[in-house]
């Protein structure tokens, strides 16, 4: 055979692979478009003027963020975790719920989760929406955003959708969790792990479930976002949005979450529909409703993505953005009504 000939073979050859190359860097291009655009326009620019309400949602997630963030509290520390629970449970009796404790052994710690539920008056157990956070702290931190943020928005929305039943579709459970940080994180012992089972065995119909997770930092800083490849090139590069995530079996589910957050409030939003080998899709609560089958999403500030404070001693309430929390909170009340409804 000719050299010519074998130039050419082989400048064939490399034609198919370069065309082969790029139709599945097409594809995957295609792929990561479908699961990472969402509906609606998520909010650029400065924020307006906080609202009398809002201010009054801040300063009452401050005291929540305070009280449950004095000190370390998991099982490591049981006096200090005992008192987190008698204080969350303390204030959802005086929002008028009966709290129903959900206890098991760890450790040989006594510990619990907390659970109550506004009930569709018109269609009671046929269909059900979870919204829930953990409130123990990782080792060595009090856990003022991981996770006193995301369980200060449950009080905060068990007070707001406590009349909600009256023209709900869906009964509304609202459940604080323990035992979601090591060494419990993806165990039977993690505490959603055990709401998640009980309610599988029981046949309840949840329909999505919510995890509140590390919400109350931002920064407006480039840069101050991270991400796990290829995510860093579709996402923006400043810390200064709340994110919705969820596995691609549930991107009907996160969808809806983001478009309906996106239409009721004005405060920067991302959503994504990732597999769980990507590092941080499932690092919450939410993990427990997946493996138990029910459609299940993650909403967060990114946690060790953005949070400098992380799993540190340095998590402590003053690095908490009460007015933006308070703005997601509110945009939250108003998606779990839409999901009811």
């Amino acid at each position: 055979m000719k050299i010519s000939q074998i130039t050419l073979r082989v400048g064939q050859s490399l034609l198919r692979i370069t065309g082969a190359l790029a139709a599945v860097f097409g594809l995957l291009l295609a792929a990561i478009l479908v699961f990472t655009t969402m509906p609606g326009s998520s909010h650029r620019g400065a924020l307006p003027a906080a609202s009398a309400a809002q201010q009054a949602l801040a300063q009452q997630l401050r005291q929540h963020v305070q009280a449950i963030a004095a000190q370390e509290h998991n099982v490591h520390y049981p006096a200090a975790l005992e008192a987190v629970a008698n204080y969350l449970e303390s204030e959802l009796e005086s929002y008028g719920y009966q709290v129903l404790r959900q206890e098991f052994l760890a450790s040989g710690v006594k510990v619990r989760n907390l659970e109550v539920t506004v009930p569709s008056q018109s269609a009671p157990g046929q269909r059900v929406i979870v919204v829930g956070a953990h409130y123990d702290s990782a080792r060595e931190t009090p856990g003022a955003n991981d996770n006193a943020t995301g369980t200060a928005a449950v009080l905060a929305l068990a007070q707001s959708l406590k009349h909600l039943g009256a023209t709900a579709q869906s009964d509304v459970m609202l459940v604080l969790y323990t035992n979601e940080e090591p060494p419990y994180f993806k165990t039977p012992l993690m505490g959603s792990h055990v709401h998640a089972q009980a309610l599988k065995a029981k046949g309840v119909p949840v329909t999505a479930m919510l995890s509140l997770e590390t919400m109350g930092y931002f920064s407006d800083v480039a840069g101050s976002q991270k991400y796990p490849w290829p995510l860093n090139q579709f996402y923006p590069t400043q810390g200064d949005f709340i994110a919705f995530v969820a596995t691609p079996g549930d991107l009907g589910l996160v969808r809806k979450v983001v478009r309906s957050f996106r239409s009721l409030a004005v405060f920067p939003s991302e959503g994504i529909a990732a597999p769980r080998r990507i590092p941080g899709v499932d690092y919450s609560d939410h993990a427990a409703y997946l493996d138990a089958g029910y459609p299940a999403l993650m909403v967060t500030d990114t946690a060790p993505y953005r949070y400098p404070h992380y799993h540190t001693r340095q998590d402590t309430p003053d690095k908490v953005d009460f007015d933006r929390l308070a703005r997601v909170v509110q945009g939250l009340e108003g998606v779990v009504r839409d999901l009811a409804h």
